[in-house]
């Protein structure tokens, strides 16, 4: 076609009468649309309406707007503007029902929920309900096609796409099924199959599970819908575990089963309501096998609390001097001698202050419960600020006491140092390295609960301790103020006593 410039002209000239006729109506919507904007963004910013009901009142005073510059044009002025009118109308609506869907979770389902995050599949699942009548409107006011019949005609199409994505559209099923039935909530703790871990989140297609390990496992909804779901969270936060603890046949149950309770008593992380459990399991010709039932309120530390378990029961069964068989069967052979300590580290052990009044037997059982270590000259053993449960006594060999750089004491045989991340949980207070070759004796928490089971009298011992060690600390402290008081031995009798 030919050049026109007259035509062209005429055009450019009649949309220019167009944008005039609507120029003013244009800039007083604008103008009172920017007002009401700034209105609610001022409400919203001192708190008195929430983000998502002033997005919904703002986007209903545009409709309010849109329609208003309507009711002011001619009817043929509004057959020429049908299109970018309905388009503005169109646009307005979805961010109305954008808000709208986010205002009535905010205020309803957050509130059921008693405040906890609702799941958004819903939310988006009503939005694209809402998009897809919008958009079914828009094309029978613009395009006059009616959706009903557009599906209807590409059915072969729709069939041959759902077929294709089958497995996508059971995993966007089975999200709104879990959305809609609700068997946990984020920050719940499951197991699904053998993953277990905490709900991070749930979206369309998977939900987000972090194990324990501090993985991120993703498993799709249609595979959460069709296996066993185990929720520790239902119907309290507490849940219940059980371990298996072998025992020898010559011991009595009753001694067997006191051990344990003891041990579950005294282990970190163990729930006091319900109160553990214990019965014999199994009988065998070799062994007897107990099981041991006990209560945890907190997922994130099961493998710690089972750790805490299994230690103390060990060194249970080795105070009451019950053996752990050997799995499956053994042929009969002579006791095995126990080994002897040796009567220089028991003389060493007997000068320890912490240990004065022990007899010489419990020295050698302490020995047997903690592990012996060598260091080279220079080695550092422990480091300022490191966490710890364990102390150590210096049996041959010289250590330096550090702290920024500054040697604080020096320590022979029958000294003892990191005892106070051993009695009260405190990080190590300074550096602690060797001078010349070293052993020490490393005495961790539960033998050290197991000394003190057999002499109480070690209390006063860290009574005195504790004291000494907050006096530096506090000069000014009254003389009236009994140990008890004092904070580490607080500690002290928090983890011990």
């Amino acid at each position: 076609m030919p050049f026109d410039a007259a035509t062209l002209f005429s055009r450019l000239a009649h949309f220019g009468a167009i944008a005039l006729s609507l120029g003013l109506r244009l800039a007083v919507a604008l103008a009172l649309f920017a007002v009401v904007t700034a209105g609610l963004r001022f409400l919203d910013h001192r708190g008195v309406i929430s983000r998502s009901l002033g997005g919904l009142v703002k986007w209903f005073a545009a409709i309010a707007l849109l329609l208003g510059i309507q009711a002011t044009l001619s009817p043929e002025r509004l057959h020429q503007l049908n299109v970018p009118m309905t388009l503005a109308l169109l646009a307005a609506a979805w961010m109305a029902c954008r808000h709208g869907v986010e205002f009535v979770y905010d205020k309803f389902f957050l509130v059921r929920g008693k405040g906890r995050p609702s799941g958004h599949i819903l939310k988006d699942l009503i939005k694209f309900c809402c998009l897809a009548v919008l958009v079914a409107a828009g094309l029978k006011a613009l395009l006059d096609i009616q959706l009903g019949s557009l599906l209807t005609s590409s059915a072969i199409l729709t069939a041959v796409i759902g077929l294709s994505m089958q497995d996508t559209i059971g995993s966007l099923l089975s999200g709104l099924l879990l959305q809609v039935e609700k068997p946990f909530d984020e920050g719940d703790w499951i197991k699904v199959g053998e993953t277990e871990g905490q709900v991070k989140e749930v979206t369309w297609r998977y939900t987000k599970v972090l194990t324990l390990d501090g993985n991120a496992v993703l498993l799709p909804n249609n595979a959460v819908a069709k296996e066993r779901l185990l929720n520790y969270n239902r119907p309290a936060p507490d849940s219940r575990r059980a371990v298996s603890v072998p025992a020898p046949t010559d011991t009595p149950p009753v001694k067997v089963k006191s051990a344990i309770l003891t041990a579950l008593s005294r282990a970190d992380g163990v729930a006091r309501r319900p109160a553990p459990v214990v019965r014999l399991a199994e009988i065998h010709q070799d062994h007897l096998v107990y099981a041991a039932a006990y209560s945890i309120t907190r997922q994130d530390t099961a493998l710690d609390t089972a750790d805490a378990v299994l230690s103390a029961i060990w060194y249970q069964f080795l105070e009451h001097d019950i053996a752990i068989p050997p799995p499956g069967r053994e042929m009969r052979r002579p006791a095995r001698v126990r080994e002897e300590v040796d009567p220089r580290e028991l003389a060493t052990l007997a000068a320890v202050d912490l240990l004065s009044g022990m007899s010489e037997a419990d020295l050698a059982m302490l020995t047997r419960a903690s592990v012996s270590r060598r260091y080279a000259a220079g080695q550092t053993i422990i480091a300022m600020g490191d966490p710890g449960t364990t102390m150590s006594i210096v049996l041959s060999g010289q250590v330096a006491v550090l702290a920024a750089g500054r040697e604080l004491a020096r320590l022979g045989p029958g000294q003892i140092f990191g005892e106070m991340a051993l009695l009260t949980g405190a990080p190590r207070q300074a550096d602690v390295r060797a001078l010349e070759p070293t052993r020490c004796l490393e005495v961790d928490r539960e033998g050290f609960r197991m000394a003190l089971a057999r002499h109480p009298d070690i209390v006063e011992s860290v009574r005195r301790i504790c004291a000494d060690r907050s006096a530096p600390a506090k000069p000014d402290a009254r003389e009236d103020v009994s140990p008890e008081d004092n904070t580490l031995f607080a500690l002290f009798r928090k983890l011990f006593l």
